[in-house]
């Protein structure tokens, strides 16, 4: 949201409010009832990004009646001197905690871990010989598998000593370097959708904006007739005032002074240009720097001014600012519109302005990443996500205070660029579009606050392979991600 006062303040010097035109086209009727929002009450959840599929993983342990564990060293807290810049996920996941989740997975597979508190237990390399490639294919659920490269060189004598043990099949786990834009390439499946809810919202934006339409072209009528006016008034006495500046002239013409006071001159008349040809036509409405309404995160009226530079000392070289100038007649007709514009159609319009803000937060929570969520808190959310439909659809009647409040400043259009703001209407105390906007940054901040077992940035993944020690065959390679495997109470994701 723009910053603004609770006070209408214009920029430099007084605008006074023009006499209306002789004729502004009239607007559709006042509206009955609330925007046509679709219930928000639906099953969604944020995605969590997901290396591999832990399904896969329990069916190959368990055609296994006993498996050996083997947990790099490296890749825990056991035998190292601290935990600092460790995820949660990764401080929790020892060889005793990895052993847990492989008996969740299969209850009926033994599990013997391997070198339990020993730091001189084999690292990861020292039986992997060689690093696997990447080979990803998408899984029956969706989720990725990796498939098993035609051969990869193991320590045989290693794997014999464990089947000797009693081991007819151990599952190492070690923490991969992999180069980050190869991984962000190849690992790109999650769990969760947030498809009911964005396909609901969508649903009611363009429900909405077919309500709409007429007000909005309506609006944009009054504004343009009301600015066809003023401008005719303001573009001629500036023309006549710059018109020294029209003639070509060289340095040579001037002093140091008159010549910078020339190129301000030369500058202003570019700018005015535009102007002017819009005084010149007809079509106000095709005219770049008609203000017009705009619904992003609330209802502004707004205008595109031109592009051309003025230096920041023209004004005083010309004992003018004619920007400001040039500006006053689109200042005139937002303040003139504003009392023609219905109340109810403009509650409605920036309620739905509001959507954006609900839009953005929602999807940035639904982008697939590394973190988790409880089952409370994701109840908690989906009801706070559903506590939005009756905003909108609310046919409050206005505050006392809804109004427009006048405050210059700028908001980027994409395909416009950057807009100047010339007012901003605001529902006022209670309104639902307040409550909206609030809703929606309780919704930006949910992941900070609720989110677990977060990772470190750049945090690798784990890779796990499933080996028989007597024939050295390899039956399965998995990459997970530490919180996909163990986090906390929530288990792994199935």
């Amino acid at each position: 949201m723009i910053a603004c006062s609770p006070n209408p303040a214009h920029g430099p010097g007084p605008v006074a409010a023009s006499p209306a035109p002789a004729t502004l086209p009239d607007g559709p009727p006042p509206p009955r009832g609330g925007l046509p929002m679709p219930s928000l009450d639906l099953d969604w959840s944020p995605p969590s990004a997901t290396a591999g599929d832990v399904a896969e993983l329990a069916q190959a342990l368990a055609n296994h009646p006993r498996v050996g564990l083997l947990l790099d060293p490296g890749s825990n807290h056991e035998t190292s001197g601290g935990t600092s810049g460790i995820s949660r996920a990764a401080k929790g996941l020892d060889t005793t905690q990895l052993a847990a989740l492989v008996g969740r997975l299969a209850p009926d597979t033994a599990v013997h871990p391997i070198g339990l508190h020993d730091p001189k237990r084999p690292r990861l390399a020292e039986v992997i010989l060689q690093d696997p490639p990447l080979l990803p294919a998408t899984g029956p659920t969706g989720r990725t598998r990796w498939a098993l490269p035609k051969q990869l060189e193991v320590d045989r004598v290693q794997l014999q000593r464990w089947a000797e043990l009693g081991d007819p099949a151990v599952l190492i786990v070690g923490a991969v370097e992999v180069d980050a834009p190869v991984w962000r390439g190849v690992a790109t499946s999650a769990v969760g959708s947030c498809e009911p809810l964005l396909d609901a919202l969508v649903d009611g934006q363009t429900q909405s904006l077919a309500l709409l339409e007429p007000f909005l072209d309506h609006a944009d009528a009054v504004l343009a007739a009301a600015y066809t006016v003023e401008l005719a008034r303001v573009v001629p006495q500036i023309e006549a005032e710059l018109a020294e500046f029209e003639p070509q002239r060289t340095r040579a013409d001037f002093d140091a002074d008159g010549w910078a006071r020339y190129q301000c001159g030369q500058s202003y008349l570019r700018y005015l240009q535009p102007f002017s040809a819009c005084v010149s036509t007809s079509a106000m409405q095709t005219c770049p720097m008609t203000p017009r309404l705009f619904l992003r995160g609330s209802a502004r009226i707004g205008t595109v001014e031109p592009s051309e530079y003025i230096p920041t000392d023209c004004a005083r070289r010309m004992d003018r600012d004619y920007v400001e100038a040039l500006r006053a007649p689109a200042r005139a007709a937002a303040e003139l519109a504003q009392d023609h514009l219905d109340v109810g159609w403009m509650l409605l319009a920036e309620r739905l302005a509001t959507l954006s803000d609900v839009h953005a937060a929602i999807a940035s929570l639904c982008t697939p990443a590394r973190r988790r969520f409880s089952a409370p808190d994701l109840a908690q959310l989906r009801a706070s996500v559903a506590a939005l439909g009756p905003l909108f659809i609310s046919d409050a009647p206005p505050a006392h205070d809804a109004r427009f409040l006048a405050n210059d400043g700028s908001f980027h259009v994409p395909g416009l660029g950057t807009v100047r703001q010339l007012a901003r209407y605001d529902g006022g105390t209670d309104s639902p579009s307040r409550a909206v906007i609030a809703a929606a940054q309780q919704l930006d901040n949910f992941s900070r606050a609720h989110a677990r077992c977060v990772p470190r940035p750049g945090e690798p993944p784990l890779m796990t392979l499933l080996v028989d020690t007597r024939t050295g065959a390899q039956e399965l390679l998995g990459f997970f991600y530490a919180e996909e495997l163990w986090c906390d109470e929530l288990g792994p994701i199935l």
